[in-house]
């Protein structure tokens, strides 16, 4: 995480051929469609949540329900975004919650996430270069046994895994292709899904956007960084009228 005038910012919107099925902790931030705040407001640094914050909340608190490896320890709902840590344990691991593992699909109603609008993968922006190889699991208690076998045993041979190599624009779509199968856009995709579904019914605006058609993620690598996110996420409401996703700040360069 950089930082900017002594703030936390969301640096780039995907890391680069990252498998994002692979086991670690993932900062994931996802705003409001035009960052409308219609998930409530900040009253003396509390987020009052409105009926559309509370049907968010609910959901944040159900993904550990969408696959077995889910682990979710802290998260916040603010006006116009959500910032939650993800967790995806090893490939064996079961958070005995679910009942979907690696070799089912994330349930959406049987709507592909990534046919819906709120669909997280951007296929806009092209990707440029491979950066941030390879991650290893740290301490605090996280199921890592896998860790090897999952990193460098099931796709190897696969070419986003060499840090040095220069894919092709074939190679490129290839990989997007991929990453829409990934775990965590599956996730987030459901969740969106579900949200949107449920503001809707309660707006009366069906098919209506809720979300921005993207999200921002950063891989957690170590465990001060986890501990300097934690805080951030915890102390964000406190902070908001310093926050560069509140719309009464001018100086965003979101």
């Amino acid at each position: 995480m950089a930082k900017f005038k002594d703030k936390y910012r969301i640096e780039s919107n995907r890391a680069r051929f990252w498998n994002y099925s692979d086991p670690g902790d993932y900062f994931i931030t996802i705003c409001i469609y035009g960052r409308e705040n219609i998930l409530g407001h900040i009253e003396n640094g509390v987020m009052i949540l409105s009926e559309y914050g509370k049907i968010v909340e609910s959901e944040i608190k159900k993904i550990p329900q969408y696959h077995k490896r889910v682990i979710m320890d802290v998260w916040v709902v603010m006006p116009n975004h959500v910032h939650l840590i993800v967790t995806l344990g090893g490939y064996d691991f079961d958070n005995g919650i679910s009942t979907v593992g690696d070799n089912d699909n994330v349930p959406v109603d049987g709507v592909n996430p990534a046919a819906h609008d709120s669909a997280p993968v951007d296929d806009a922006n092209p990707v440029e270069e491979i950066h941030e190889f390879p991650l290893r699991v740290w301490g605090r208690g996280r199921p890592n046994r896998d860790w090897e076998r999952g990193r460098w045993g099931r796709e190897r041979n696969q070419w986003w895994y060499d840090p040095d190599y220069k894919p092709t624009d074939d190679e490129i779509k290839q990989y997007r292709k991929q990453r829409r199968k990934m775990l965590i856009p599956k996730i987030l995709g459901k969740f969106q899904q579900q949200t949107s579904k449920q503001i809707n019914i309660l707006r009366n605006t069906p098919g209506m956007k809720n979300w921005q058609p993207n999200y921002y993620d950063h891989i957690i690598r170590n465990p001060k960084s986890y501990r300097n996110i934690k805080k951030y996420i915890i102390n964000n409401p406190v902070r908001w009228n310093n926050d560069n996703f509140n719309p009464e700040n001018h100086n965003s360069d979101k």
